[in-house]
Formats: C-alpha cells, structure tokens, sequence
C-alpha cells in the first residue's frame, strides 16, 4: 500500500508539473502573440550605368529581418532589426519608453534624427531607389570626407523625443534632441566627443510641414587626428494623398571644407498602385572633393500589399570627371518583397 501510495503521489506531481508548464507555456505564446512581431523585407534589382565598370549589374540590395515588440500597455517599445545581404549587420538595436506624448526616450542604434529624409523615408516606401546626396553623404558620417564609412543614417546613442498641440492626425510641434557617437552603426566612439542633433518639425495644418536640424560633430580627419564638422539642414514637405513635394538643403563643414547639397522632387499618386515622381539635386563642395548634379524620374507599382516594383531614370554631371565620363545616363530597376 505504501508503494502504491508513492507512485499515486508521483503521478499526482507529474501531472501539476506538466499542466503548471502547459499553462507557463500558454502564456508565454500569448504574450509572444501580442506583444512579438516578425517581419522583413528582401531587395533585388538590376543596375545600367554607361560609366560604370561593368556597366550592367543584377544585385542584391537588401535583405531585412525585423523583430519588434512593446510591453506595459505600450509604453516601452523595442527593434532589431538585421541585413543579410552583402555583410551581416545589425541595423537597428534600441527601446524606447514612452510615458507621454511630450516626452519620449530613445536608447541604442538607430536612425539620426537629422534631415526628414533619412528618418521619415524608409526603404520600402521612399520615392527613389537611390537616396538623395544629402542622405547619402552628409547625414552620417561619410568615407569621402573623414576616413570612416559610417553610412546607413544611423548612429548609437540616444534621444528625447516628443509633440505638442495634438490634432486629428497630426501634432503641430515636433522634436528631438539626441546625443550619439558620430561613428556610425555596430562601432564605438573613434574620440572622446559626441555628437549633438536637435530637430524642430512643425505642421501647421495636415499634409504641410517644416522643419530645421542641427547637428554638432567631430569626425575623424587623418587617423589620429579630428575635424569639427557641423551642419544644419532645412526643409520642407507636402502631401494630400494624391501630389507629393518635398525638399531639402544641407550645409556643411567639415574642417575648412564647405559643402552645399539640395533636392527638390514632385511626386503623382495615381489611382492604386501606380506613382511617378522626378527629382533634381547637387552637391558642391569648395575642396572640389565632388561636385554633382543628378536628374531622376522614376515610377512605383504597387500590385499587391507585399510587393513593390521600382524603377528610375538617371542623368547624372559629375564636373570633376574626366571629359569623356562627365555625363552619365542610366536606368535602375529594383523589387522589394515584403513579409
């Protein structure tokens, strides 16, 4: 009797212990369920430059795994998000708390909050396969200037974020103030200073806003030693569903060296899915490090939620090419596939 009391016991534990697991687990699932999200995207294209060596090229733009979440009533919020394609990187690496609308914290890698471009236009759904200059060059620190590739727009640090006088929709003032590395993505600090970036976005009415940022910087110059290279951007938008416009102008020093970027694009929605937009910009610097134009028309189809199909036009002047490569031509095509 003794035995068998044992081993009702036992069986008695045992079915506790899986039904108290079962339970763990189901509630793991469920917060998994609501609070875990996976998504991603993939991007492939194919490329002719008439100056470009060689001159056609299919390739693999970018291949994008997301994970996000939020918890406490969605008061704090996280990302990671990697690229697979060309080198593994992680992109995106931060959480945010989020107490109040007027005032918000952001900690980790991430987007700069420099230009409205860089930020508020994501791969999947910005106008041109390619990013302006401003984006490309000057809003993280770029290898033409300072020795160290740092693009991608991103930085690590962190920033307080927030809006005032809410409207159906839209607030009217907007901000951030941040402080990074001014390294770039997945890397230390190359010195002792830090970058400073504020931003002022106000919408005085749905679908019209401005905006100025500044941005204090020290990037390196030779190796060893650093160059002060701040810069302001200002900018403009419009939208109302149907027309899109929008511009920017960077200035920039980096040491004694000035640099100038601006663009200006139009965009028409047509009836779902089909877009078209055009867009002109330069870059001009006073080392005659690069000075270019660049001339663009490109065109969206969206035939379904998953799958984006782009392609643009390009005539590009680079005046410090040599005569016989100075004007360029040619057409990008690109795919994006989302999940």
């Amino acid at each position: 009797m003794k035995i068998k009391h044992l081993l009702l016991t036992m069986a008695m534990f045992a079915i506790c212990a899986t039904t108290n697991a079962q339970t763990t687990g189901e509630k793991i699932k469920a917060f998994a369920d609501e609070h875990l999200r996976l998504s991603g995207y993939i991007q492939g294209g194919f490329r002719w430059d008439e100056n470009a060596d060689p001159s056609t090229t299919f390739y693999l733009h970018r291949a994008r795994l997301s994970l996000t979440g939020d918890a406490a009533k969605e008061k704090i919020d996280y990302r990671l998000q990697v690229d697979m394609a060309n080198s593994p990187k992680i992109c995106d690496l931060y959480f945010r708390y989020k107490p109040m609308k007027q005032l918000n914290l952001q900690l980790g890698q991430f987007k700069i909050p420099f230009s409205y471009e860089n930020e508020n236009c994501g791969p999947t759904t910005v106008e041109f396969i390619e990013y302006s200059y401003i984006t490309t060059y000057l809003v993280r620190n770029n290898g033409t200037y300072d020795g160290i590739n740092g693009a991608t727009g991103r930085d690590i640090g962190f920033q307080l974020y927030g809006s005032f006088f809410e409207r159906e929709g839209y607030s009217i003032l907007n901000y951030n103030v941040g402080v990074f590395n001014g390294s770039g993505i997945n890397s230390k600090d190359h010195n002792s200073s830090k970058d400073f970036i504020a931003r002022l976005i106000v919408k005085p009415f749905k679908g019209f806003a401005v905006s100025g940022s500044y941005m204090y910087a020290e990037t390196n110059f030779d190796g060893h030693r650093f160059m002060k290279s701040p810069r302001y951007a200002l900018g403009a938008w419009y939208e109302n569903g149907t027309w899109i416009g929008r511009a920017e102008y960077v200035h920039a020093n980096f040491g004694e060296v000035c640099t100038d970027s601006f663009y200006a694009l139009a965009g028409y929605n047509f009836q779902k899915p089909w877009s078209v937009y055009a867009r002109y910009e330069f870059i001009t610097d006073e080392a005659n490090i690069m000075d270019k134009d660049r001339i663009q028309i490109g065109t969206a189809y969206k035939p379904f939620k998953f799958l984006r199909l782009q392609c643009n036009l390009n005539y590009e002047i680079n005046d410090l090419a040599p005569e016989a490569y100075r004007n360029s031509f040619g057409f990008n095509i690109l795919a994006t596939a989302m999940f």
